[in-house]
């Protein structure tokens, strides 16, 4: 019997720690964060689309390349139910982050990464990379590194339509 319930016990705690990593897999709930220009947007403001949401620094000309490209993605792809939001990891660099966000023509969302989004994306290494997120907001892929428009128009084939 203690042999029965022992065995239980594993099992149990083993699909308990198999689980719980996607139980708690980047759900955006009700995280925020501020713009640039200080407007302050809501993830669930934008259910019901996918998300893309990059993370990238000042100091990475990949990400500063991969930001046009966002961009060009904005434009072209089903505004219905994609949003693309870039949030810059680096603090010491939002002073730039205007004049980032002028030089590229950017009109998607774009602002500094708080706490939460970092601590709730923390298994990111180098900038830039890129989740998308289900229109429910839950993590479904994870990019890292830079990827030109091509890359990103057959990543994004199965879940949007992009032009």
């Amino acid at each position: 019997m203690k042999k029965k319930i022992a065995l239980f016990l594993g099992v149990s705690l083993i699909m308990f720690y198999l689980t719980f990593p996607f139980s708690l897999q980047a759900s955006t709930g009700n995280l925020s964060f501020n713009s640039y220009d200080g407007k302050k947007y809501h993830f669930a403001d934008f259910k019901g689309k996918y998300i893309l949401l990059n993370l990238f620094s000042s100091y990475c000309p990949p990400c500063m390349v991969e930001l046009k490209v966002l961009q060009k993605l904005n434009e072209t792809c089903d505004n219905n139910g994609l949003q693309i939001i870039s949030l810059m990891i680096d603090r010491d660099g939002a002073p730039l982050l205007p004049k980032i966000v002028s030089s590229r023509n950017l009109t998607y969302p774009v602002g500094l990464a708080n706490q939460d989004i970092l601590k709730l994306f923390s298994d990111f290494s180098i900038t830039p990379t890129t989740y998308l997120l289900d229109p429910q907001g839950k993590r479904i892929e994870k990019f890292v590194g830079y990827k030109n428009y091509k890359e990103w128009t057959q990543a994004l084939s199965k879940y949007v339509k992009c032009n």
